[in-house]
């Protein structure tokens, strides 16, 4: 018969060594979804700076002053440090791209997020006309 003195304490060594792996991949997967919403929050205030900057005697301005809106409404402290861009407008297209710094759960490590929509601008056209 073997003598199970020799297995004692090898229990909470084996959780020892474990735990800090475990920790580890709960904050990763959590700095994840972290960095996932950031971008999601980025690309809707974007598309929504798209949609009315696109519409019928609009202007990039008004795009951009709802892309703020919508980040000011959806950001709170996920979404930090955040900027907005309309270069690469045209006359055909309207583009916004917002640019920022997710939430970190880790002091000076930084996940930067970036969102780019593009769209057509409406335009009022008479087709059939002689």
């Amino acid at each position: 018969m073997r003598n199970l003195r020799d297995d004692r304490g090898s229990s909470p060594i084996q959780a020892a060594i474990i735990f800090p792996a475990v920790i580890l991949i709960c904050f990763l997967l959590i700095q994840g979804v972290l960095w996932a919403y950031a971008r999601n929050i980025a690309y809707t205030a974007a598309r929504s700076g798209v949609m009315a900057g696109r519409t019928y005697d609009a202007s990039p301005a008004d795009g951009q002053a709802r892309a703020q809106q919508a980040l000011d409404d959806l950001a709170g402290n996920v979404l930090r440090d955040s900027a907005i861009s309309t270069a690469g407008s045209s006359n055909q297209t309207m583009r916004v791209h917002v640019s920022g710094r997710a939430l970190t759960m880790l002091p000076g490590f930084h996940l930067t997020v970036n969102a780019t929509v593009t769209g057509p601008i409406e335009r009022f056209t008479v087709q059939g006309a002689k």
